[in-house]
């Protein structure tokens, strides 16, 4: 409960900054339209030439960028601000160190303290394409898909939130060391279907670097169902993911000596 709080007391905090540049919730909605309204074109000029991607129809397409751009916006808004640039402000310009002089856990003040509230326009435009994706589908979602779409977006929350504390973790050994552009260009191959690259493509993304989980899995599950063993194995992905993310955080704070030592 103390964690809660404090999230959103930081929450609170981020959301009058934001508001307090009006102009910016303008860009930011531009942004955010042109961005989807781009990637949607192209799917509706590709699904004009054929029935199916991939084994995917379109109402599945649509409801896999609907996916996507919901966890898109919520990383956006609660993990980019934090983590993002931790190897500059968190390692060389001495910001840990406040955090670990303060009464709370380092890690959720490192990764989860700050958030950009005006991110989740994304949200709002992805929970729309995933109504017009459902409501396009040839068949409604079952009580068990929708709920095996809740838990595995939960997963995916949490594998998301893993993996950017993984590569923040990274600045603890080499603080120079910049892989936002390899993240961020990587992440954008979570608005695919994973059936739509080669094997060993698909099984890395499946069970080396995650990304399947971030949206295709999701999608899957609503439309069609999740069986026991596929939800189980999620979980136990993102558990392991997270578990993991803790032990590297432990070990680079015990290798951290100060930015002014």
């Amino acid at each position: 409960m103390k964690l809660l709080r404090l999230f959103g007391a930081g929450f609170s905090m981020s959301l009058r900054r934001s508001v307090a540049f009006r102009i910016n919730l303008l860009f930011d909605v531009i942004l955010a339209f042109t961005g989807l309204g781009t990637t949607i074109a192209a799917v509706l000029i590709v699904f004009t030439r054929t029935d199916a991607v991939g084994g995917w129809s379109k109402a599945e397409f649509l409801v896999l960028i609907g996916t996507y751009e919901l966890i898109t916006g919520l990383r956006s808004a609660f993990i980019d601000p934090n983590l993002s640039w931790f190897p500059d402000n968190g390692i060389r310009n001495g910001k840990l160190d406040s955090y670990l002089l303060q009464p709370a856990p380092s890690l959720f003040l490192a990764s989860l303290s700050l958030s950009a509230p005006l991110a989740l326009i994304e949200c709002v435009l992805g929970a729309s394409v995933l109504g017009w994706g459902i409501s396009s589908a040839s068949t409604n979602p079952s009580a068990g898909g929708v709920l095996s779409w809740l838990v595995l977006m939960g997963a995916a929350l949490v594998v998301t939130w893993a993996l950017s504390v993984l590569l923040a973790c990274l600045a603890f050994w080499a603080p120079k060391l910049q892989l936002d552009v390899f993240y961020h260009s990587a992440w954008q191959l979570g608005r695919y279907p994973t059936d739509v690259f080669a094997r060993p493509i698909r099984f890395a993304l499946t069970y080396v670097f995650p990304l399947a989980l971030i949206a295709a899995v999701p999608s899957s599950a609503l439309l069609n169902g999740a069986g026991v063993a596929q939800l189980t194995g999620w979980l136990v992905i993102a558990v392991v993911a997270g578990g993991l993310a803790g032990v590297a955080w432990r070990a680079g704070l015990r290798r951290y000596t100060g930015a002014t030592s």
